[in-house]
């Protein structure tokens, strides 16, 4: 069997290209070799990876092919993506079926380290015969720009280490590290823990009644603690607990009732950034919509601090008495950068003490 590399997608050098061609070769063949005595080639089946894709490490990635033969019919199709040495580090399609002459597709999140890559397909028809011929394409990873930079996080620790009141806050990086001032400390959530009430209610509901919808709305929005009050009677505190489980948090204790359960600054940023992780795909655009549109009344902290850089704000605040207590937990978006923020506060000495603490914590840590 032969494999090619097109000229007519030449994004990377010459040269790039036909040291992946060699080592995607080398990997296609290895396992074929394993079945030429048991399976021959059929010479007009030839299978075609068709674009080049270049992406930033975790980013979703769509891979397109197709596989043709003037017999027609259909063939099986292994979808198969190899690094510059030629060994494989995913195999996302296994013996699917694909009508031949047709584009065939698979999409999905390419968590690969930077550097180059090619992805190709291999192919079986009805008779059990192996493509003849397999042209690759090439996937190139790029990094993840580093947000917030070290000098960020000293500044940000700075400002925290010397407010008023009880401060801790916890980032997760572009590139899924943690850091933060105090993160493991315990904190009384106040409405945050709305967002985890939110999630496992979606997590165990296949469909949202217009009803249902309604008070998940005033609860995010408008932080309506009547219509918390019956979505935690559904959920409960053993649904809250799962949750807190299933996303590894270490510091999420229930304590009374919703509003006085204790959490810490790390677990939730990690939670914010990775949410969709815990959300069923058919409700994740609902809990973005939910997340992203609280009343203007309550966009202080860290959408004024993110915003105007250019991040759209998924977030969820919460306050005691006139802002004794005040904290937000959120997901910042801007192109290929995703982060996770949390900031607690407690003990403020004013209504808008704390409020002013979560925005000066996140221009600090957005801070260039």
């Amino acid at each position: 069997m032969e494999i090619r590399a097109a000229d007519t997608r030449n994004r990377l050098s010459r040269v790039a290209r036909l040291a992946l061609a060699v080592c995607a070769a080398l990997a296609l063949g290895a396992s074929a070799a394993q079945t030429a005595s048991a399976m021959t080639v059929s010479p007009t089946l030839i299978t075609t990876a068709l674009t080049d894709v270049a992406v930033r490490t975790g980013d979703q990635a769509t891979l397109r092919f197709r596989a043709d033969d003037p017999r027609g019919g259909t063939v099986l199709i292994d979808l198969f993506v190899a690094d510059a040495n030629g060994r494989i580090v995913l195999h996302p399609i296994r013996s699917r079926e694909v009508g031949v002459g047709s584009v065939a597709a698979w999409t999905g999140r390419l968590r690969l380290s930077p550097g180059h890559y090619s992805y190709y397909a291999e192919a079986l028809d009805s008779d059990g015969r192996r493509e003849g011929s397999a042209e690759i394409a090439l996937i190139r990873v790029r990094p993840v720009p580093l947000a917030p930079t070290a000098a960020a996080l000293k500044r940000a620790t700075a400002w925290a280490a010397g407010r008023a009141g009880r401060v801790t806050f916890a980032v997760v990086d572009s590139r899924g590290r943690l850091h933060g001032w105090r993160t493991g400390w315990q904190c009384t959530s106040a409405s945050v823990v709305k967002s985890m009430l939110l999630v496992q209610y979606l997590r165990t509901h296949a469909t949202v009644t217009p009803r249902m919808r309604d008070l998940l709305a005033r609860m995010i929005q408008r932080s309506d603690n009547a219509a918390t009050a019956v979505i935690y009677d559904l959920v409960g505190r053993r649904g809250l607990v799962r949750l807190a489980r299933l996303a590894r948090m270490t510091g999420f204790e229930p304590h009374g009732g919703w509003i006085t359960t204790r959490m810490t600054a790390g677990d939730m940023a990690r939670f914010f950034r990775d949410m969709h992780t815990y959300v069923p795909s058919r409700h994740r655009g609902l809990v973005d919509h939910l997340l992203a549109s609280i009343v203007p009344s309550q966009r202080w902290g860290i959408p004024p601090a993110a915003e105007p850089r250019g991040y759209t704000v998924f977030f969820k605040g919460g306050w005691l008495g006139s802002y004794v207590l005040a904290n937000q937990a959120a997901r910042l978006e801007r192109g290929d950068l995703r982060l996770g923020v949390a900031v607690f506060t407690s003990g403020n000495p004013d209504s808008r003490y704390g409020l002013r603490t979560i925005t000066g914590v996140t221009e600090r840590l957005l801070a260039r």
